[in-house]
């Protein structure tokens, strides 16, 4: 076995690698003036002894949401450091930490490393009694994120977060802001009326990046992550261009650059081309499309399946209506609780979300409102993907 299995000596390509990764917050963050303003001006009462404003953020994977969100925090701690303000800036990523009592948990610790408190067992009223000494204690004013919220087990927390200023949990002039962010349009809509009331939120729509944003994003990106000499603006050009008219995702544009430099590396090539561009789209395409359908739930592999046959039968563009009758069908077939309609179309609007189908909502007139239906890439390797999944019933 050869002792350098690394190619140590054969580092031609990368000087930096780490500049990208979707991790990495450069120091200054460009192509989204117009998110980093709104956020902003959410947080800025902080800076006048104010309550910082509740915000609900919204978009696609890769349209900057959470690197948008860490990038204003970072500021408002250079801020607030200066001026002698007690801030506390917390990001919770409810994918991992999503039950109230290790929500508050974290909280708790972020404001205070060095208290003794256990991370499950004690009651959850015993945990906001703690959280509000703390608070109250360290006189903290508190930003706390919950990015992939929608995840969340307990709505109630943005409740008494939200209101624990008004209700003199916490002494005056102290204040708890929240901020989410999740993929799904309609997270709100599941909210407890009350709860949505307490939050009294803003909300925004981050627009998928377009192929300037991209190429902006990528070239602040290449002196750091790359040697001299070892790209041109072609290969930038390549990966702004296939992430643009995909999903417009930040983050695939980075991938496909990282991945271009890496197979040149790995082939001792002293430059990155569009060959390699290509190259890398091809090994990126297909482990994320089939990962991502692979993860899917059963009924939305089950209602994409209904949208597969029935644009492969009609050779045309559907509509809602029609998987829900065709997704009924496959559902009797696969021995599944049937979905009513407001789930289909929810379902519908994540996978467009995801950028798995394209689904823009056109008007009917009186008739109302539906989506028009349409898939970019090949049928076949839908399903591929979806009969890897064996309980779902083959015809």
């Amino acid at each position: 076995m050869k002792s350098n299995i690394f190619g140590a000596g054969n580092m031609k390509i990368f000087r930096d690698r780490s500049v990208l990764s979707p991790k990495y917050l450069p120091e200054i963050l460009v192509a989204r003036d117009q998110q980093i303003e709104n956020i902003a001006n959410v947080l800025r009462p902080v800076l006048s002894n104010g309550e910082p404003k509740n915000a609900f953020i919204y978009g696609k994977t890769g349209s900057g949401k959470t690197a948008v969100v860490r990038y204003v925090l970072r500021l408002l701690k250079e801020v607030t450091r200066k001026e002698f303000r007690n801030v506390n800036t917390i990001i919770l990523n409810c994918k991992q930490v999503n039950s109230t009592s290790h929500i508050i948990f974290e909280i708790i610790k972020s404001i205070d490393q060095d208290i003794d408190i256990p991370r499950s067992g004690l009651s959850i009223g015993e945990y906001y009694t703690i959280l509000w000494k703390v608070i109250n204690k360290n006189q903290s004013i508190i930003i706390t994120v919950f990015d992939e919220i929608d995840q969340l087990k307990d709505h109630n927390i943005l409740y008494n977060l939200s209101r624990a200023s008004e209700n003199m949990n916490i002494e005056n002039g102290l204040y708890i802001g929240i901020i989410g962010i999740s993929n799904d349009l309609f997270f709100s809509e599941k909210l407890d009326p009350r709860v949505t009331s307490s939050l009294n939120k803003r909300d925004f729509v981050f627009p998928p990046y377009n192929i300037e944003q991209i190429s902006q994003i990528l070239n602040d990106r290449t002196e750091l992550a790359f040697k001299e000499g070892v790209i041109d603006k072609e290969v930038v050009n390549q990966c702004s261009k296939i992430a643009s008219q995909e999903d417009g995702d930040a983050r695939k544009a980075l991938a496909l650059l990282d991945i271009a430099g890496e197979i040149a590396e790995r082939n001792n090539q002293e430059r990155i081309t569009k060959k390699h561009v290509l190259l890398a789209h091809e090994e990126l395409n297909k482990d994320c499309f089939f990962e991502l359908v692979g993860s899917l739930p059963i009924q939305s592999k089950l209602m994409l399946l209904s949208i597969v046959q029935l644009i492969e039968e009609l050779n045309d563009r559907i509509t809602t209506g029609q998987v829900e009758v065709r997704y009924k069908e496959l559902a009797d077939r696969n021995n599944l609780r049937i979905l009513g309609r407001s789930s289909v179309s929810r379902i519908i609007a994540e996978f467009d979300m995801l950028g798995i189908i394209n689904a823009p909502v056109r008007s009917k007139g009186r008739f109302g409102k539906t989506r028009l239906i349409s898939i970019d890439e090949k049928l076949d390797k839908f399903k591929e993907a979806l009969y890897s999944d064996h309980r779902l019933i083959k015809d």
